[in-house]
């Protein structure tokens, strides 16, 4: 397993930034710009990151005061997939103090979290064993909460070595958990291992949430 630097993502190519989301995406990428405007501020990036916890989510007040009037009232497991998608994206959002970049939300090469993992494993931030592991585990949560815990530090360690992560995707997967599980941890190992997606891999990915 060879350590590189992961490969430049869409932030670099002003065209691919202007890319529109499928329609089945388009909300989850509305929330999330919503979340990185928030994030353009010292203290809204503060609240955000800070706020992050991922056993107590259900008392996220910090989160709460920014992110309620656009979590959908879909039950506590909606909330707590908003919550924590707002969390782990504030711990790798850039600095507003330092860095005014445009941040890219949504682009047609990244995958879902398996393809994540894939890269993470690529370029030596994650070891396979440690990536099919966590997939492995993952998959046999039955609740998001404790989905959500053996995630969180992963994505964290992922985003901060430049490993690039479909926010609205990660959070349309959370949203179907644990309604469709199995099929978004099947698309999550499908990717995984093939990270070259096929037409009917993403249609299977539409229809999993």
């Amino acid at each position: 397993m060879t350590s590189t630097t992961p490969d430049p993502t869409a932030a670099d190519d002003p065209a691919r930034q202007n890319t529109e989301p499928p329609l089945w995406l388009a909300r989850e990428t509305a929330y999330m710009k919503y979340v990185a405007e928030i994030c353009s501020t010292p203290q809204g990036r503060r609240d955000l990151r800070d706020g992050l916890n991922i056993r107590r989510l259900d008392e996220s007040w910090r989160l709460m005061r920014h992110l309620r009037p656009r979590i959908p009232n879909w039950g506590p497991d909606a909330t707590l997939a908003h919550l924590a998608v707002a969390g782990l994206y504030a711990h790798q959002a850039a600095n507003p103090t330092t860095e005014r970049s445009t941040p890219v939300l949504y682009d047609p090469a990244h995958g879902n979290l398996g393809w994540s993992l894939e890269r993470a494993v690529h370029h030596g931030v994650l070891r396979e064993e440690t990536a099919a592991d966590l997939l492995e585990r993952t998959a046999r949560q039955r609740r998001l909460q404790p989905a959500l815990a053996l995630l969180h530090r992963p994505i964290t360690r992922m985003t901060a070595a430049g490993i690039p992560v479909s926010w609205p995707r990660l959070l349309r997967d959370l949203n179907g958990w644990p309604k469709y599980r199995t099929q978004i941890a099947d698309a999550w190992m499908q990717s995984h291992y093939n990270p070259n997606p096929t037409p009917d891999m993403n249609a299977a990915e539409e229809l999993s949430a």
